[in-house]
């Protein structure tokens, strides 16, 4: 799916929805393979800490944590099956932000 067909697809079933989750999560994300959708929230510093925890070094199980804390609505084949597990996982980067500031020796 284009960023415009995930976009017009998960507005058209959340609709109003959005606006409510934007107000509760602050910023949130959209994903969609094969017509599948789901929205995420971005993670706060508690559900990383949360999923650094939990995942005992692991990338795998951090990347799979932060999806499943992350999730907030969607097609729950796209954290059910592997194939789009997979997929995900390569996006759970977006799902981090971060200020990126200059460290400088003194």
């Amino acid at each position: 799916m284009k960023a415009q067909e995930i976009q017009s697809a998960i507005k058209e079933r959340f609709g109003a929805q959005l606006d409510e989750w934007k107000k509760l999560y602050g910023t949130i994300k959209g994903y969609g393979v094969d017509g599948k959708i789901a929205v995420f929230r971005v993670a706060d510093i508690n559900i990383i800490d949360a999923c650094r925890t939990t995942s005992n070094g692991s990338t795998m199980r951090f990347d799979m944590a932060m999806l499943e804390n992350c999730w907030i609505d969607g097609d729950k084949e796209l954290l059910e099956t592997d194939k789009y597990k997979l997929g995900l996982v390569n996006w759970g980067d977006v799902l981090i932000e971060i200020a990126a500031g200059e460290m400088v020796e003194l």
